[in-house]
């Protein structure tokens, strides 16, 4: 596994965590009207407020296109726990069309949530910006294990094959002393 490998794995995994706990804050506002989100910091850092506009559910999308009680209309921590699932069970395929695969996705993926954020400034949520970082920074490192994948040689199965980059052109490297 490479590193940028790694680094996908992990994020995605921070991904679904920061997604479940959104997830569980949603559900539990919608539930008790009296709880309080530890992360509402101040009145523009607040994801009691951020997560309970239009904009948090069906990706902003859903409610108005096909109304609010659509069975599609659900929160956009849903949508995000399936996206970082299938990006962390993709990663450990080295195959350029999946890794072409989860690049196309998680970029869509940041731009709906960069949309999302926009659309509900000034109000904002401490995890779904994070959300937001991690999305952004997997695709960085989706693209960097796409790019060391173009630069591996393979043989006409598909697998790698392996270089050599030293370079032995040192005749009197090796001299026999007697």
């Amino acid at each position: 596994m490479s590193c940028s490998s790694i680094l996908t794995t992990t994020l995605s995994l921070t991904g679904i965590l920061l997604s479940s706990s959104s997830l569980y804050i949603t559900t539990t506002l919608s539930s008790d009207k009296t709880f309080v989100a530890p992360c509402d910091l101040s009145p523009t850092l607040n994801c009691s407020s951020f997560l309970t506009t239009p904009y948090s559910s069906g990706l902003g999308l859903v409610g108005p296109l096909l109304g609010n009680d659509h069975q599609a209309n659900l929160p956009n921590s849903v949508f995000s726990i399936i996206v970082f699932t299938v990006i962390f069970l993709a990663n450990f395929s080295s195959n350029m069309s999946v890794v072409t695969m989860m690049l196309v996705l998680s970029t869509i993926t940041s731009i709906i949530s960069s949309t999302v954020v926009i659309m509900s400034l000034p109000m904002m949520c401490p995890i779904y910006l994070s959300s937001l970082v991690t999305t952004m920074l997997m695709v960085l490192t989706i693209m960097c294990q796409k790019r060391s994948l173009d630069t591996e040689r393979k043989d006409k199965y598909g697998y790698s094959i392996p270089t050599t980059t030293t370079n032995n052109n040192n005749k009197k490297g090796f001299k026999k002393f007697i």
